[in-house]
């Protein structure tokens, strides 16, 4: 069965306060699972404000290079400055419409905010078609919510759903 359109998946958990150090670890086996789990999502680039600059910044899953994605002040023990750890790739598309990117907010305490992951789809294309077939959308959406142990994820209808 194809879901009529897709847009993206994510998952939400509260209250797990993290240092820089556990959630540079987290983001660097997540997406190295997500890589070997399919690898059309192993290949990221850094944000930017062009196509042309953002490509020019592959993502690294080295530790140093995590962690300072995450915070470039911050001590390895040190718990996010403001009230999470923010972070976010995409996939160096050549349009907008075959583009999409993850973002990460990790080690929040929950006060203020929440922490996720959330993958965005492209509006077409081979990594579109694949996911809109409801049992492939699950199994990754599965991937998630083993890895992250979430509180609650959007459905593919995009439902706010308690785990």
């Amino acid at each position: 069965m194809n879901i009529e359109a897709i847009t993206k998946i994510t998952v939400i958990w509260i209250n797990r306060k993290q240092t820089l150090k556990e959630s540079t670890e987290d983001l660097i086996i997540f997406l190295e699972r997500l890589k070997r789990f399919d690898s059309r999502l192993g290949v990221w680039y850094e944000r930017a404000y062009s196509r042309k600059e953002g490509v020019k910044n592959k993502f690294c899953f080295k530790y140093e290079y995590v962690k300072k994605q995450l915070c470039k002040k911050c001590k390895e023990n040190e718990y996010p400055p403001e009230f999470t750890f923010l972070t976010g790739f995409w996939n160096g598309g050549a349009t907008d419409l075959l583009s999409y990117g993850i973002s990460f907010s990790l080690g929040g305490d929950g006060k203020i905010g929440a922490n996720n992951c959330v993958l965005t789809f492209p509006y077409e294309g081979e990594i579109y078609e694949h996911y809109r077939i409801k049992e492939n959308w699950e199994n990754l959406l599965e991937l998630f919510i083993d890895y992250w142990n979430p509180d609650k994820y959007r459905d593919f209808e995009d439902n706010l759903m308690k785990l």
